[in-house]
């Protein structure tokens, strides 16, 4: 569980101790703070369900024997979001209104109802962003890109890449999940599916069989690479070879070149994979490596799963990037902090005069729960121009 979480949760805990020493027990009706109470014993349960998830997710606990606690924890996880950002209005507002009673004491009583209309309106906010998100992110839709590039070949015509990121599956999707984004992505018949990295959350012993479906894949060239969450548990070896097993190449720092056949001749169009920037030895990022023995003329499509690798990329020559990570922000306004740290956050866009593709990913991490930032199947057709 990463170390700033564990962090948030006890601050979490703290707060709740507090609430309840320092409010609640001093509100005038025993059956208000017995209510009070109450509540604050079930978001503490709630809390600690958060924890249960986020272990399940980082391969300590097996997924299976608490995935209904982690699916409620983790749930609870975006409430408590939407209320932290509830509380950080009504602190800006509290000092507003302190502020305002000194310079006007007649407005004592207005202030206390708008810090209470503020209060009631973030919690029902919470809620519900909550259960919106969680339709939201139930199932991805596809959506469709074209992308022109002088370099790209003409013949034989549009090349269809069905691009598939960051599904996720462990402490709440299951290998049910997969199937649904494989059968989608036959239904869009693809000449090629890229795998972005960022597939599971958790071990291959624990949760291997989830990614069983991936074999059903119907197209030509299966191709994948490596995410940060393939690394978050110390088994990205076993999942490269479950990759294998199932029937999708791994590109680990290489390259593979795939011709197609026109009605005036063939051409190519190489692939080049990069491992994630936070994997390790032997399968870190290394780009000199990956693009080892394609020339300068060759159309190339780099895959790797992070938009902020795309400097790289950019000045080697390469011609597009496909990549995920980024979830399109998941929880907004969470993509305008994305945004600091990576040059994308979804669609089309340039980086260094290269165009790139973010996928928002078909799954979702740690919360089942996504708000304005939809789950996406990305078809991705690379026309000449």
């Amino acid at each position: 569980m990463p170390s700033g979480i564990t962090v948030l949760l006890v601050v979490i805990l703290a707060a709740l101790f507090v609430t309840r020493r320092r409010i609640v027990a001093r509100w005038d009706s025993p059956r208000a703070r017995t209510a009070g109470t109450a509540g604050l014993i079930v978001a503490a349960l709630l809390t600690v369900a958060t924890a249960v998830g986020l272990l399940a997710g980082a391969g300590v606990l097996p997924p299976g024997p608490v995935r209904w606690i982690s699916a409620v924890g983790l749930t609870w996880l975006a409430t408590i979001f939407y209320l932290l950002i509830t509380l950080i209005v009504l602190g800006i507002a509290w000092v507003g209104a302190r502020i305002a009673v000194r310079l006007r004491p007649g407005l004592a009583d207005g202030a206390r109802r708008l810090l209470r209309t503020i209060a009631a309106v973030g919690l029902i906010g919470a809620v519900t962003a909550t259960v919106y998100g969680l339709f939201e992110a139930s199932s991805p839709r596809i959506t469709h890109t074209d992308v022109a590039l002088p370099a790209a070949p003409a013949e034989p015509g549009e090349l269809k890449i069905a691009l598939i990121t960051d599904l996720h599956v462990g402490p709440v999707r299951t290998r049910a999940f997969t199937q649904r984004v494989v059968d989608a992505t036959n239904a869009q018949k693809p000449d090629v599916v890229i795998l972005g990295g960022d597939l599971i959350d958790g071990t291959v012993e624990q949760i291997g069989e989830y990614l069983a479906p991936l074999k059903d894949l119907r197209s030509p060239f299966v191709f994948a690479v490596t995410g940060n969450h393939e690394y978050y548990a110390d088994d990205a070896r076993n999942w490269v070879q479950r990759w294998r097993e199932v029937g999708v190449r791994p590109l680990i720092n290489e390259s593979v070149r795939i011709w197609r056949d026109g009605p005036r001749g063939g051409s190519s169009v190489t692939f080049v994979g990069v491992n994630d920037r936070k994997g390790k030895e032997p399968l870190g990022p290394d780009y000199d490596a990956a693009l080892a023995g394609v020339s300068p003329g060759e159309f190339t499509v780099a895959v790797a799963h992070e938009p902020k690798q795309a400097t790289e990329f950019a000045r080697r020559g390469v011609d597009l990037q496909l990549a995920g990570h980024t979830h399109g922000g998941q929880l907004w306004p969470f993509r305008y902090l994305v945004r600091l740290d990576q040059p994308t956050i979804a669609g089309l866009e340039q980086v260094d005069g290269m165009p790139v593709y973010t996928s928002r990913g078909a799954g979702a991490w740690g919360p089942p729960v996504r708000v304005a930032a939809p789950p996406e199947i990305a078809i991705v057709n690379i026309l000449s121009r």
